[in-house]
């Protein structure tokens, strides 16, 4: 009886599979790469800010004053500068990992800060009703029942608001006569001004008024025809102005 044989099995030995290595295609920005991006934008901002005209008709005329004003700094620029360029170095000190597309991401916060600026200068600004100063004013000089000669300088202190005028009107019972040129306030709010007054009546007033810019156009043609027939005429109103200040009882100092 021939030997019963038993098969053999061939064994194999199963190798190990390695997983397969992912390929990072995308790289998100870390914590580091965050700060570097923004510290590098406020640059940028500051930079586009600082050399671009804010005045007349260039794009960022309407930025709020208090944008323009923060990156417009010196110490702004020097402490962006520093943490863009310390944030970059910590990150390739630490992180070896690839970094983001800065290009992409710096430009994408450039465009945001300078977008939050202008959303503030023509939506919240626009629909928050501005409030204009008030137009006061004072006169010094001359005072109450002074005798004064024909030409006298006569002195005061004013606030003024956009669009508003100040002139000197001299009254003599219920008319007006505007003096010759509108008051022009220093920057330290006085103002100074020389009166020739030659009406026949020997006592007047002397009054400052605000006019609009209706106003202020009619007093100019007012003054050019006085000036071309020698004939002021006197004027018992004058639309768009208002009283501000008067001095009474002046009188014309005799020859």
């Amino acid at each position: 009886m021939p030997p019963i044989t038993t098969p053999t099995i061939p064994m194999t030995l199963a190798t190990p599979t390695t997983p397969p290595t992912m390929v990072r295609t995308k790289t998100n920005p870390t914590p580091l790469d965050v700060i570097f991006i923004l510290f590098a934008s406020v640059v940028l901002v500051v930079l586009i800010v600082s050399f671009t005209p804010i005045g007349g008709t260039q794009p960022f005329q309407n930025l709020p004053p208090w944008f323009v004003k923060a990156v417009s700094s010196i110490w702004t620029l020097l402490f962006a500068g520093a943490g863009t360029a310390g944030t970059l170095a910590l990150r390739r000190w630490l992180d070896r990992s690839p970094t983001p597309n800065y290009f992409v991401w710096i430009s994408v916060f450039t465009v945001g800060l300078l977008g939050a600026g202008t959303l503030d200068a023509y939506v919240i600004q626009k629909q928050t009703p501005s409030i204009l100063p008030p137009v006061t004013a004072t006169i010094e000089m001359p005072r109450a029942g002074d005798t004064v000669h024909r030409t006298f300088t006569c002195k005061g202190r004013a606030t003024t608001a956009p669009n508003t005028h100040l002139w000197l009107v001299v009254e003599v019972n219920s008319f007006r006569w505007p003096k010759e040129r509108e008051l022009q306030v220093r920057p330290d709010g006085t103002w100074e001004s020389t009166v020739y007054e030659d009406g026949a009546s020997p006592r007047f007033s002397l009054a400052v008024y605000s006019a609009d810019p209706q106003a202020e156009e009619f007093i100019n043609e007012w003054i050019a025809a006085g000036t071309s027939s020698g004939d002021y005429k006197e004027m018992d109103a004058i639309p768009g102005t208002v009283r501000l200040a008067r001095v009474d009882d002046l009188q014309i100092a005799p020859k």
